[in-house]
């Protein structure tokens, strides 16, 4: 028979692996062509609801070392960083202030980030959230 420290022992190994074995986000998780389907907000100086209609329906490409939106391609100076932020506090430094769940962003996400171009924020596998001209865009793979 099978002592109770040895099943404590499997069960602890069963419940911390899962989290330690957890996918470092890596920009492939953003890699692929994303259609903006919805608007979720305005920052307080933006192109506004003309702007916002003319970009429904457009598609950003991210690749490994450029995204291209809208007519307009941006290389990174110093390349693309992945990494899990603090949703609001990394919204509000890049957009202004939002109230994070109207986005339907979690409050930790994954950010593709860079020093010149827009940044992307992962709301699931098949969606993103990014702003263009002070719109907030929702786009989908």
């Amino acid at each position: 028979m099978i002592s109770h420290k040895i099943l404590v022992g499997f069960f602890l190994c069963f419940l911390i692996s899962p989290c330690s074995a957890e996918k470092k986000p890596t920009i492939d998780d953003f890699m692929g062509k994303w259609t903006v389907y919805d608007v979720v907000g305005y920052s307080e100086i933006s192109a506004g609801v003309p702007e916002a209609k003319r970009l429904l329906g457009k598609v950003m490409t991210i690749a490994k070392n450029r995204i291209d939106f809208d007519d307009e391609k941006c290389t990174p100076d110093n390349g693309f960083v992945v990494d899990v932020v603090d949703t609001s506090s990394k919204f509000e430094e890049n957009y202004g202030r939002f109230y994070i769940p109207d986005l339907g962003l979690p409050t930790r996400t994954i950010l593709l980030d860079s020093k010149n171009c827009t940044p992307v924020f992962k709301l699931r596998d098949n969606v993103i959230v990014f702003g263009q001209d002070g719109v907030i865009f929702r786009a989908y793979k």
